[in-house]
């Protein structure tokens, strides 16, 4: 019955993957086409709206570009679903069908968590550029007396990730915005301190204030949190390494003991052998998750 559900819906996650990819040449096209309208025609159709995903591969959405991964949402859901399915599939046909139906799960919660350690990563290595760039801006401040002069300046020399973010902030002033409109694009970055400098800025250009002497600061607080940051990853490094390398023996004694003992080989080729290694690969993966999450969590406290 297991299989059989499988290989239907791995035959179904085929056909509606290559109906998508070939909608989205199609949407694609529109788009450029539609560059040239006054008014963009909205005509979007979605494989995964049909089952109510919407919400889903928004916030899937978010977290790629979080991590600055470039890609459709949808596409990666739907290339991820055709592979968890054909991989619990053939999992199924081994025999091992616990971990087979486990597997989707067990990709999910794996993927999720990388998706976040990219997303973390990247907003750090962002920091420590806006670091430099505020130090920068903050010597353009002295030599040029308009704000926005200073800052095109100063994010000629940025770099991405932060350049993203920069450059954005450039074409607000190049079309005439004004500095509290410009800056609302940092405020797009999944940082307190970057999103904190930019309402820092309005309101000293408001009260008049020394802009550079804002830039210094922010930069030197900056440098003490990223400084933090750097000591707290250092720590959690040994305990997650550790996890990690657990694993890594797991694999090599199971390899060995098969390759040294046929006997291994034959106890765990019965159906007792697979239920007993599908369990040892579930608890495995379950408390090393749990202990990875458990201490991002209080690291993040």
């Amino acid at each position: 019955m297991a299989v059989s559900f499988l290989f239907g819906a791995a035959v179904f996650m085929i056909v509606i993957l290559l109906y998508s990819i070939r909608e989205n040449k199609s949407l694609k096209l529109k788009r450029r086409l539609e560059r040239h309208l006054v008014t963009p025609q909205k005509n979007e159709f979605s494989i995964t709206d049909l089952f109510g995903l919407e919400k889903f591969i928004k916030a899937l959405d978010k977290k790629l570009k979080k991590s600055g991964i470039k890609s459709e949402a949808e596409e990666v859901f739907l290339w991820f679903a055709l592979f968890s399915i054909v991989s619990a599939l053939f999992l199924t046909f081994k025999g091992f069908t616990l971990l087979g139906l486990s597997l989707p799960f067990m990709l999910y919660y794996l993927g999720d968590y990388v998706l976040d350690y990219l997303g973390r990563r990247r907003i750090r290595k962002t920091e420590e550029q806006f670091r430099d760039f505020v130090k920068m801006l903050g010597a353009y401040l002295k030599m040029v007396p308009s704000f926005a002069g200073a800052f095109i300046k100063a994010a000629e020399e940025a770099e991405n990730p932060l350049k993203e973010y920069t450059d954005r902030v450039v074409r607000k002033f190049e079309l005439g915005e004004d500095l509290e409109e410009a800056l609302k694009e940092l405020k797009n970055v999944e940082s307190i301190y970057i999103k904190a400098w930019a309402d820092s800025i309005t309101f000293a250009v408001r009260m008049k204030s020394d802009l550079s002497r804002v830039c210094e600061r922010t930069a030197k607080k900056l440098y003490e949190r990223i400084k933090m940051s750097n000591k707290i990853a250092a720590m959690t490094v040994q305990a997650k390494s550790l996890m990690v390398s657990l694993a890594g023996v797991m694999v090599f004694m199971m390899a060995a003991t098969m390759m040294s003992s046929p006997d291994f080989v034959k106890t765990y080729s019965t159906p007792i052998g697979k239920a007993v290694i599908a369990y040892a690969v579930l608890s495995y993966f379950v408390s090393t998750f749990y202990v990875l999450k458990k201490i991002d969590k209080e690291m993040e406290l």
